[in-house]
């Protein structure tokens, strides 16, 4: 695939799992054996079905708007900025729904292979704190 196939691929990626919460994208974009290395797991993803556990809590807990920021790819890797506006709607690891809101922004690399992404990798973003302060 082209560079900027690749970027599309990345795109599209974003849009249906963040814009459409879209968790069959994950079939159907991630490989088999996809590793992920993410700030929020505290160990590496691996596996479409770890990555689906792991998103689902996430997508019910949060309004996520994802604004693209910007791409760069070269070769195989894809690597995007977004900034993500979140609203916390709904209970996350015991923590009842606060209303609070917070904008986080992130870097992600992604590689892709045979239209896949085999594996993905975030580089440390700031935390949120959702808990009610006393």
């Amino acid at each position: 695939m082209s560079t900027e196939e690749n970027k599309q691929l990345v795109l599209r990626w974003k849009e249906e799992l963040w814009d459409k919460e879209n968790l069959n994208i994950i079939d159907e974009l991630l490989a088999p054996d996809y590793v992920g290395h993410m700030v929020f797991a505290p160990e590496p993803v691996r596996g479409r079905e770890t990555f689906k556990h792991l998103m689902v809590p996430y997508l019910a807990a949060f309004d996520v708007q994802d604004t693209r920021e910007f791409l760069v790819a070269e070769g195989d890797m894809v690597v995007i900025h977004d900034t993500y506006r979140v609203k916390h709607k709904g209970a996350f690891r015991g923590i009842p729904p606060t209303g609070k809101e917070a904008t986080v922004t992130g870097i992600d690399i992604y590689r892709i292979a045979e239209e896949v992404v085999p594996l993905a990798v975030e580089l440390p973003r700031r935390s949120i704190d959702l808990t009610t302060q006393p």
